[in-house]
C-alpha cells in the first residue's frame, strides 16, 4: 500500500502487513485512491482500519474490531459521546438500532472465510443531532484509532460483511455508494472482496 494518504491506485494487486490480519487484493482500473490509515502511515498502533476509494463517491473499509476504539451508542441531539465496546452480536446491534434498517443476513465467505452479509441505511435521527461526523445527516458507528469514526449517510447504501473470526480477529467490511448507484457498484466491490487473501502467520 502507498505511505501517503490520497495517493492514486493503479490497476493491480496490493497488499499490507500492517493491518491485522495482513492481506491482499486486487483492483482492476485507474479511479481508485488509498484514503489510509491501515498502519502505512507510521503508526503500527492505528492499524484498526484500511479505507480507499473509488472516485468520486464509492467505498471499501476494513475494521478490525479489536483495535477500534468501539461503536457509538444511539443518541439524542448532543451527537456521540465516548464510545462502547462493540457487542459480541454486531449484526444483532445494527438490527435493533433505532435509526437504521437492515437486510436479513445472509452467508457469505471471504478469503476462505465465513461470515454474514446485509444492507444498511439510515432512516431517521434525532433531531438536530450532529456527532463526531460532524453533519446533520450522518450517524457515527465505529470509533477509530485516528481519532474519526465511521459513519452511515443518509444519501449512501451500504453493504456490510461481519467476519467473526479472521486468523483469531473479528473483522467488519464494509462498501458504500450513492443510493442510487449502489447497484451498479455492488459488482464491482464483489469483485475486490473476491480478491482478497488473508496473508501472513
Amino acid at each position: 500500500m502507498p505511505k501517503y494518504e490520497r495517493a492514486v491506485l493503479p490497476a493491480g494487486e496490493y497488499h499490507t502487513t500492517e493491518f491485522t490480519p495482513p492481506l491482499s487484493f486486487h483492483i482492476t482500473g485507474d479511479k481508485w485512491r488509498f484514503e489510509g490509515p491501515s498502519g502505512t502511515l507510521g503508526d503500527p498502533e492505528q492499524s484498526d482500519y484500511l479505507f480507499f476509494e473509488k472516485v468520486p463517491e464509492a467505498e471499501i473499509a476494513f475494521f478490525n474490531l479489536r483495535k477500534v476504539k468501539g461503536v457509538y451508542k444511539p443518541k439524542g441531539p448532543t451527537g456521540a459521546k465516548e464510545p462502547v465496546p462493540a457487542s459480541d452480536d454486531l449484526v444483532g446491534w445494527f438490527r435493533h438500532h433505532p435509526y437504521l434498517k437492515t437486510s436479513e443476513p445472509k452467508p457469505v465467505s471471504v478469503g476462505g472465510f465465513e461470515g454474514v452479509q446485509f444492507d444498511v441505511v439510515l432512516v431517521n435521527w434525532p433531531v438536530n443531532h450532529k456527532g463526531i461526523c460532524g453533519g446533520t445527516d450522518c450517524l457515527d458507528i465505529f470509533a477509530l484509532s485516528s481519532g474519526g469514526s465511521s459513519e452511515v449517510n443518509f444519501t449512501m447504501k451500504e453493504h456490510y460483511i461481519v467476519l467473526e473470526n479472521v486468523k483469531g480477529v473479528p473483522i467488519v467490511i464494509y462498501y458504500n455508494n450513492l443510493k442510487k448507484d449502489f447497484d451498479e457498484f455492488v459488482p464491482v466491490a464483489e469483485n475486490v472482496l473476491q480478491s482478497v487473501a488473508w496473508t501472513g502467520s
